[in-house]
C-alpha cells in the first residue's frame, strides 16, 4: 500500500515548492507529482486541514528531484486511472476529514 504526504522541494532555479511524495510500505520515497500543489478544500474546514498538511511539510527535510529514484514505477495507465481517488475522499476514507457542524 502506498502512503503519501506533502514535502518542500527545492526546483533547479533555487524556488521552494510543494509537492505530494508517495512511499512503499518500507517508508522509501516512489515518486511524487510533477507540478506544484496547492491546498484545496470543498469547505472551509477542509481547506484550513489541507494548509495544515502544507504547514507540516515545513518541518521535514526539504527534497530535490536528486531524491526521486531515478526510474519512476509505471503501472497500467488504465488501473491508474480506475484508482485514482480525490484527496478530499481519501481524507474522507481515512476518516480524516474535519466533520461539517449540524444544523
Amino acid at each position: 500500500m502506498l502512503t503519501w504526504n506533502y514535502r518542500v522541494f527545492r526546483e533547479a532555479n533555487g524556488d521552494y515548492i510543494i509537492r505530494e511524495v508517495f512511499y512503499s510500505q518500507d517508508g522509501s520515497i516512489v515518486g511524487c507529482t510533477d507540478n506544484a500543489v496547492e491546498p484545496k478544500g470543498s469547505s472551509l474546514e477542509e481547506l484550513a486541514r489541507d494548509m495544515d498538511c502544507f504547514k507540516e511539510a515545513l518541518t521535514l527535510p526539504v527534497l530535490t528531484l536528486a531524491d526521486l529514484p531515478a526510474e519512476p514505477i509505471k503501472k497500467d495507465r488504465k488501473l491508474v486511472q480506475r484508482d485514482r481517488v480525490s484527496h478530499e475522499q481519501l481524507m474522507a476514507e481515512l476518516g480524516l476529514g474535519i466533520p461539517s457542524p449540524s444544523n
